[in-house]
């Protein structure tokens, strides 16, 4: 079975709506603060976007990031596997309650369903679900060590499992039947979800823009419109947002003392209840943060381990816009003028403070490397400029005093595009003492490789 004609909607290319942040009611200090403050507190942003009323107030990217390059959003992936689910349900051709086994062809012998795949509550234990692995057959096969439907436990495989049952009722892969109903309304260009298993991942694996996510945040905020036009069931992005789980218990990331932990107030149709609103969340940092309360979206990309810290700047930034809406809003007058500039195609207000040239690179002393690993080794090279960095399972790769890209190539992935390469950047700096330190950046991922080399010659990496 496949997608029908009828359900295709017209692809949406209009890029979002830009306006001065006064315009929208926001003050200019505080999206600068917030700017600022993530790339202080070495959280290592890479993309920024923030939207209200549905026009964009302020992006940004970090170098060697850039806004128009997608990036690996790791489980921010998740909730577009469930927005297939509600696609199909709307459609008649599923219902929440059915038992999950019924559309993969299996017994499905403790009672699973589709709702208990989108809310992670299969019952199974954290332990039984790092021993399932991914293979949807097994997880409806191993014995819940609770009654599903009663507890909460971060489930990769069960999202894996909606993305098989996507696979198995239209004969398409998950973003290719997403395609005419969610992606090309959304202005969402060609993008690349991981295979696993021989179907998309649908837990993970999803290359989006943070353009992309805005996007995808904005159109939730709207209950599913799209440049009016209801793409989305509204019935079902009302439903997906709801705390159907508890996940008081959840064993996240760190909250600081006395804090309100953000992954333990709910979780829905694989989206997590936030102090405000809801959010895509994917590992280090990918976010879409739906904030209907405040007709506020923010879209994000880094890598940090400390991604309750990204939150806390996100809810700084919030408290600052609550406290403009108070006192009736940020300048409105001087935001209006250049919206109005803006709208005419002429650079809007604060242009030099708003598009200023970021960069990882300025926060590098407060990046420290997770993983420590052996067999990285770093030569001058013979000019006196640069260096050689050799990486195991890279090869060696040229690194500057500046960022540069590089491409290493290498053997196709299974089931992957034809594109053979990595698309990495290199940027390096000679210290005082002779030392060295170098950064390799994938940057269609959060990940970077550090490698520092002692005045001694020894070579660190992780």
């Amino acid at each position: 079975m496949t997608s029908s004609p009828q359900s295709r909607r017209p692809l949406s290319s209009r890029p979002l709506a830009r306006r001065a942040p006064e315009g929208l009611g926001i003050p200019e200090a505080a999206v600068l603060a917030l700017a600022e403050r993530l790339a202080a507190q070495g959280l290592d942003p890479h993309a920024l976007l923030v939207a209200r009323h549905g026009e964009v107030a302020f992006e940004t990217a970090w170098a060697p990031y850039r806004l128009e390059r997608p990036a690996l959003v790791y489980s921010a992936s998740k909730t577009y596997t469930a927005l297939a689910i509600g696609f199909l349900a709307d459609e008649g051709r599923l219902g929440l309650d059915d038992s999950a086994g019924l559309h993969v062809g299996e017994a499905n012998p403790h009672g699973i369903t589709v709702r208990h795949l989108l809310t992670m509550n299969t019952g199974h234990s954290a332990a039984q679900i790092e021993r399932i692995g991914a293979d949807p057959l097994i997880l409806l096969r191993e014995e819940p060590a609770f009654a599903p439907g009663t507890h909460f436990a971060y489930n990769s495989p069960a999202t894996h499992t909606l993305s098989a049952i996507v696979t198995a009722l239209t004969g398409e892969p998950l973003t290719a039947y997403l395609r005419p109903r969610l992606l090309d309304p959304l202005g969402i260009g060609e993008r690349w979800m991981s295979p696993y298993g021989g179907i998309e991942h649908g837990a993970s694996g999803f290359h989006l823009t943070v353009d992309d996510l805005a996007r995808t945040a904005i159109m939730l905020n709207a209950r599913g419109v799209v440049d009016g036009v209801q793409v989305a069931p509204a019935w079902y992005v009302e439903e997906m947002s709801r705390p159907w789980s508890e996940t008081a218990a959840f064993d996240g990331p760190a909250a600081a003392t006395g804090e309100v932990n953000d992954w333990a107030l709910g979780y829905g149709y694989q989206v997590w209840r936030g102090r405000h609103g809801f959010r895509l969340d994917g590992a280090a940092g990918q976010f879409g943060l739906v904030l209907p309360e405040h007709d506020l979206v923010i879209a994000y990309q880094g890598a940090t381990l400390d991604t309750q810290a990204t939150l806390r700047a996100f809810w700084a930034f919030v408290a600052a816009v609550e406290v403009a809406d108070a006192a009736g809003g940020a300048d409105v007058a001087g935001g209006a003028d250049a919206a109005g500039r803006a709208d005419a195609g002429v650079a809007d207000a604060a242009v030099s403070a708003r598009r200023v040239e970021r960069d990882t690179w300025a926060a590098r002393d407060r990046l420290l490397a997770a993983d420590p690993f052996d067999g990285a080794a770093l030569h001058d090279r013979a000019d006196g400029d640069g260096w050689t960095l050799v990486l195991p399972g890279v090869g060696s790769v040229p690194v500057d005093t500046f960022w540069q890209e590089v491409s290493v190539t290498g053997p196709a992935l299974e089931d992957a595009p034809a594109a053979t390469h990595l698309r990495l950047a290199t940027r390096g700096e000679r210290r005082d003492d002779g030392a060295a330190l170098v950064h390799l950046v994938d940057t269609t991922s959060p990940h970077r490789v550090i490698v520092s080399r002692d005045g001694d010659g020894t070579v660190h990496a992780g």
